[in-house]
């Protein structure tokens, strides 16, 4: 027992040694990289799930932007059927017409998507 203890004694560098090097082959070959979910901070993610939540963000920006197209598309709507209505200081009739068909459609489809929203909660 004694040589025992007097050979780990005297080679206790090389045991250390090579329990790290095992532990950090175990750790880079088996672990893998993490990172904080852009989704759910309280979660990691490795490569694969990070690339799905960034197709899944990037969607969802694409959405908006479209959303928002969208809107600027009405406000122009509206802005060129006002000046048609303007034009040349009479009431336009058409031009009337015109802006209370498109205000109704406008009406419609905020209170359509509300009611489905509401439906969907």
């Amino acid at each position: 027992m004694d040589k025992i203890l007097k050979w780990l004694n005297d080679q206790h560098w090389y045991i250390i040694a090579i329990l790290t090097i095992t532990a950090v082959i175990f750790w880079t070959h088996g672990c893998e990289s993490q990172v904080i979910s852009l989704i759910d901070p309280t979660q990691k993610v490795n490569r694969s799930e990070l690339q799905v939540e960034i197709e899944y963000v990037a969607g969802i920006a694409r959405t908006r932007v479209e959303d928002l197209d969208k809107q600027d598309e009405i406000k122009q709507a509206l802005f060129e059927a006002l000046t048609v209505v303007s034009q040349g200081g009479q009431v336009n009739a058409m031009g009337l017409l015109n802006l209370a068909a498109t205000i109704g459609a406008i009406s419609f489809g905020l209170n359509r998507n509300q009611r489905l929203k509401k439906l969907s909660s």
